[in-house]
């Protein structure tokens, strides 16, 4: 009984959502659990709206030994990245640039695994075009699960050397700036090509819980204003799923942010990068009550929640994508959640999955509808 009551609490609070009777019942803790603002919390709503710089800085040729330069910056497609674009980003807007950054080919062998110079001062570079804009940024470790970061038992003690000795030098690099530059720990990790590669296992999750605690132990350890640092921690595969909710370790630290990627309310389906129809109520549904389960997770535990990247790619039916991410981004506002929307570029790619909001070269909104709806 208790269970079919709860049932229809959340179900009635769903429809109140889509009838806009939210802000009249918000308060009574009903619908959106009540929390105490912590430090961890205020920080992460103040993260506000992002942007992801993606496929620039975490382009690379995956799966390869390959070391690369500069020139990796572009080799996905989009142009040089500017002073001039970033100060856009704050124009359109946005309150922080999310930077992901792929190390692992602009890094020498073991057992130093040394960070290539002109890479950290280029990624150095654009974060100081961000921070004099007003702009908050987020720099992440992307796309190392195609080279060494494997979330599973054998190669656990790799995992951890490789992520410590590189987020040693990020520290080194940035400990004299302020907590305006937020670090992310690791994107989406996991063990790739697996049947369960993004709903994961009790190994691979335990695995991730002790990686997170690795980097961030080594990020404590390092001086400077890294010792208070707010740091972002994602769940396996920075997954909405249940059970990887659940299963997240988080420490004692009130600097940490929990970090999770939501593309679809039905995550991981074939329909994962579409916008093609409007969600219906059991679609927002699901998407309710995940969020609900995360605030119930975390907020009420005292640690903010970033939805760091969300996003999709169908651009033929603008008014259905505008209302599925009004919805969303009303639905995370109202939990208290701050986001940040992927954007991979407008390029010359046939590639189908384009999340593509910004013209870089000719600085202009290509998709106006969408970004309003976003912000």
């Amino acid at each position: 009984m208790i269970r079919l009551i709860k049932n229809c609490i959340i179900i009635i609070s769903v429809v109140a959502v889509l009838v806009g009777a939210v802000s009249v019942v918000s308060d009574a803790g009903i619908f959106f659990p009540k929390y105490e603002m912590t430090e961890s919390i205020a920080f992460a709503q103040s993260i506000g709206k992002g942007w992801n710089l993606g496929n620039t800085f975490d382009a690379c040729e995956k799966y390869s030994d390959k070391k690369a330069g500069l020139e990796t910056e572009t080799m996905w497609g989009n142009p040089e990245t500017t002073k001039e674009l970033i100060a856009y980003l704050k124009e359109c807007g946005f309150d922080t640039l999310r930077l992901p950054v792929t190390w692992s080919q602009h890094m020498g062998n073991g057992p130093d695994y040394i960070v290539d110079r002109a890479w950290m001062d280029r990624v150095q570079q654009v974060v100081d075009y961000a921070l004099e804009c007003g702009l908050k940024v987020i720099l992440n470790t992307h796309h190392e699960d195609a080279f060494w970061l494997i979330t599973d038992e054998e190669h656990k003690a790799q995992s951890e050397e490789i992520l410590c000795k590189m987020w040693s030098q990020i520290c080194e690099r940035f400990a004299a700036y302020d907590e305006n530059l937020i670090f992310e720990t690791m994107n989406e990790p996991r063990v790739t090509g697996t049947a369960d590669e993004w709903q994961g296992n009790a190994e691979s999750r335990e695995v991730v819980n002790y990686l997170n605690f690795a980097a961030l132990d080594t990020i404590r350890n390092s001086g400077g204003k890294n010792v208070e640092r707010f740091v972002m921690m994602p769940t396996y595969a920075a997954s909405g799923l249940d059970e990887n909710i659940d299963a997240m370790r988080l420490p004692d630290d009130d600097r940490v942010i929990v970090s999770v990627h939501y593309y679809f309310a039905t995550a991981h389906q074939s329909e994962f990068y579409d916008a093609e129809k409007k969600w219906n109520i059991l679609q927002k549904w699901s998407l309710y009550k995940t969020f609900r389960r995360m605030a119930e997770t975390y907020l009420q535990k005292g640690y903010g929640v970033c939805k760091s990247e969300f996003g999709w790619t169908d651009r033929e039916n603008i008014d259905n994508l505008v209302a599925n991410t009004k919805f969303y981004v009303t639905l995370a506002e109202k939990f208290g959640f701050s986001m940040s929307v992927w954007d991979n570029g407008i390029t010359d790619s046939d590639d189908v999955h384009s999340f593509g909001i910004i013209d870089r070269k000719e600085l202009k909104v290509v998709y106006p509808e969408y970004l309003d709806a976003i912000l």
